[in-house]
């Protein structure tokens, strides 16, 4: 691949898709590969932070949107509208994981020795959120670079009721975000709301990230 089409992909990555074309479908090896993005990428001496969970049940999907009523749409009022990304062919859910429960970190850093020995303190406590965090945000990052090279648009969502969707999904910890995954509407602005019509996100461009080169 050129890196002028991985550039394209790149950019392409960075836009929130609002609108699915639900006629079509993620064929199994394409869900597969976005798997492996989510589970196979880096992460603090390689710890599992999260659970990743696939949904494709479209009652399901349907249910989780009905919690992400959290995108703002004037700020002097409570108006708020719902987060119409996650209505894609597929939603990929990453959810907390109980670290106490794993034997096999007690070894991985100082911090999962810490939890495994019950001596956890403040200063652990903020580096494994760091950490976790910083995990999360690594896996939505390859998943979102592979969907984009597969020619998928994608949708990232931290605007959700957590408990709602920790019940409607049947999850033991909370869940920390969500991601659609699918085919863009051809016929629609990204922009506009997959169930409303009339309400349009607004685009906000991306600011320069300045980047010094020491050689």
């Amino acid at each position: 691949m050129e890196h002028q089409e991985i550039t394209k992909a790149i950019i392409r990555s960075q836009h929130c898709q609002r609108n699915w074309d639900l006629s079509r479908e993620v064929p199994q090896e394409d869900l597969d590969l976005l798997v492996t993005a989510a589970t196979q990428c880096p992460s603090k001496q390689n710890v599992a932070f999260y659970r990743l969970h696939v949904i494709t049940n479209r009652q399901l999907i349907e249910s989780v949107h009905e919690q992400t009523k959290g995108f703002t749409i004037r700020y002097n009022s409570d108006e708020k509208q719902t987060n119409s990304q996650v209505l894609a062919n597929v939603l990929f859910v990453f959810e907390e994981r109980d670290l106490n429960k794993d034997q096999d970190l007690k070894f991985r850093n100082e911090q999962t020795f810490n939890v495994s020995s019950n001596k956890i303190s403040l200063n652990d406590i903020d580096l494994l959120l760091r950490d976790k965090n910083m995990a999360i945000g690594v896996a939505a990052g390859y998943v979102n670079l592979t969907a984009s090279l597969l020619g998928y648009a994608t949708g990232c969502c931290a605007c959700f009721d957590p408990e709602a969707v920790r019940q409607i999904l049947d999850m033991e910890k909370q869940p920390l975000l969500l991601m659609g995954i699918g085919h863009k509407n051809p016929f629609m602005n990204r922009r506009v709301h997959h169930n409303d019509h009339s309400f349009v996100f607004p685009t906000k461009t991306k600011q320069d990230i300045e980047v010094r080169i020491v050689s």
